[in-house]
């Protein structure tokens, strides 16, 4: 009997079959696949900024630029903010300053925040990249006269300031201490040790805030108010947001910041105890902008992120109420925006719907004298008045219990001085057989000499508000040759130490000395 064909089972009859359908699907599912997920360039990027904001704008912007990102250019950002000793404009140009000393790139691709005078040093120093003018021209030139872009447009607002007295109202019905309009009224006798400053020389907000009395005032009334305010001050803090928040907690009456600092805490505590005043004609509106660093290693997102912070996007997160459109997701921000047209169309949403741009004009401001100005003033209010301010109260309150004879009072606003014959310092030698002088330590302070009565001025140069003596100070204090600036300042910071160490320990004598008068 013929045997059977043997035939396979079935299944294995059309394993090639199914093999080659299985095949198409696997390869189906390869192409959806790779078409559905992001590629290289889709992949999350970083960004490394340095800035002196604060915690709650980096997170709002963060956040928001990363969402913004995805959808516009298909990968999220995360946003790495490298910490520097402390954010504070003053350790940002520190930190610039060793990045760009021997090399052309930089670890930081923007900065972001702070006062326009530092920026414009940035330029001047070489360390910003000119941005696109297509990518900041929807930022106007100016407002009321102040400059939105930096020269070669180095930089661009990102957002707005001005500057004002914060107050609180509960200790100053305690205390019938006036509502002050002005910044004078802060260096009334009321005010003693009910003050809170911040050191000018760590933050440009705080800096840009105390030259307002020299654009308002001048700068021989300016220096004197200058010495008053810290003379009432109890205790001078480091960062700009310091004084907001000792008034804030009571700790303190008033103190003298940038707007945001004072409405944050109206917001927080109330407009029943808390209130920012912009005193009468004292105040500019500054630029608070940001750039692009030379050699910035991420060039391309970080042109991507200063789009979305001059767009609508990133300027409603400044203005707008938190949980509105497009307004930030926990906390109000209570900035200025720098496009007209969003105070025209959305102001009902924001926190201040105060248009900057269609306001009553500010103080005009100097603006060449602020550059100048903004190299040393910083430096001089903390070697004369901070360093010395034990010494300054002590000698306030024995000038006021002499009942303020109007001489102790004028000697006390003594404008500092400038002795280039005194001050002027050889250079050091390339010679390699003979080391470099060592560099300046400040002296202790010299004996204080025996006061002669009445005081007599001193027979030394003011520095003056006039142009031609202010480029001179800036010259000595930063010279174009590098190797002379630490050996200047050094001998200049001395000099300011000492000088006012020595005036405030003779009049505190001279006080103790004069009758008293009704």
């Amino acid at each position: 009997m013929p045997s059977r064909p043997h035939h396979p089972p079935h299944s294995i009859r059309h394993l090639p079959l199914i093999i080659r359908h299985f095949s198409a699907l696997l390869l189906l599912f390869t192409f959806l696949f790779a078409a559905c997920s992001p590629d290289s360039s889709q992949k999350e990027q970083t960004l490394f900024i340095v800035s002196p904001h604060g915690s709650d704008i980096r997170r709002e912007f963060q956040a928001a630029f990363s969402t913004w990102h995805q959808a516009k250019y298909g990968s999220p950002v995360k946003i790495q903010w490298p910490d520097i000793g402390g954010g504070g404009t003053g350790n940002i140009i520190k930190q610039l300053d060793i990045q760009y000393k021997s090399r052309d790139t930089c670890d930081f691709d923007l900065v972001f925040g702070g006062g326009s005078a530092s920026f414009d040093q940035f330029v001047a120093k070489g360390y910003l990249t000119p941005l696109p003018q297509k990518l900041t021209a929807s930022v106007p030139a100016q407002i009321h006269g102040t400059d939105l872009h930096g020269p070669n447009n180095g930089w661009v607002a990102a957002t707005m300031s001005n500057f004002g007295i914060v107050v609180n109202k509960d200790r100053m019905a305690e205390l019938s201490i006036p509502l002050p309009r002005t910044w004078e009224d802060l260096t009334a006798s009321l005010w003693f040790g009910q003050l809170s400053l911040a050191d000018p020389s760590k933050s440009g907000s705080v800096r840009t805030s105390y030259e307002m009395l020299f654009q308002q005032y001048g700068w021989e009334r300016g220096w004197a108010d200058m010495v008053l305010l810290f003379a009432n001050t109890e205790t001078v803090r480091e960062a700009g947001s310091n004084p907001a928040d000792d008034v804030g907690s009571a700790q303190a009456v008033g103190g003298i910041v940038i707007d945001f600092f004072g409405r944050k805490h109206i917001t927080r505590v109330g407009s029943h105890i808390v209130a920012f005043i912009i005193p009468e004609r004292g105040s500019t509106i500054d630029p608070d902008p940001i750039a692009l660093l030379k050699g910035a290693p991420n060039e391309t997102v970080a042109l991507h992120f200063i789009e979305f912070v001059v767009s609508p996007e990133g300027q409603r997160l400044w203005t707008h109420q938190p949980h509105t459109t497009g307004g930030p997701a926990r906390s109000a921000l209570g900035r200025l925006s720098v496009l007209p047209q969003l105070y025209a169309s959305e102001s009902n949403l924001m926190t201040d719907p105060a248009d900057p741009f269609t306001l009553p004009a500010p103080l005009k401001a100097d603006q060449a004298a602020q550059r100048i100005r903004s190299d040393f003033i910083g430096d001089l209010i903390k070697y004369a008045l901070i360093d010395n301010h034990e010494e300054l109260v002590r000698a306030r309150r024995a000038i006021h219990k002499a009942g303020d004879p109007p001489d102790l009072l004028a000697r006390l606003g003594t404008l500092p001085t400038y002795l280039p014959s005194e001050l002027t310092l050889p250079p050091p030698t390339t010679s390699t057989s003979t080391p470099s002088p060592p560099p300046i330590t400040p002296p202790s302070p010299p004996p204080i000499p025996p006061l002669v009565h009445p005081l007599t001025p001193p027979s030394t140069t003011p520095i003056s508000m006039t142009s031609p003596t202010l480029q001179t100070v800036r010259q000595y204090y930063k010279p174009s040759d590098q190797s002379l600036t630490e050996r200047n300042q050094a001998a200049m910071r001395a000099r300011w130490q000492n000088e006012f160490h020595t005036l405030f320990l003779s009049l505190e004598q001279a006080a103790k000395n004069t009758p008293k008068t009704n």
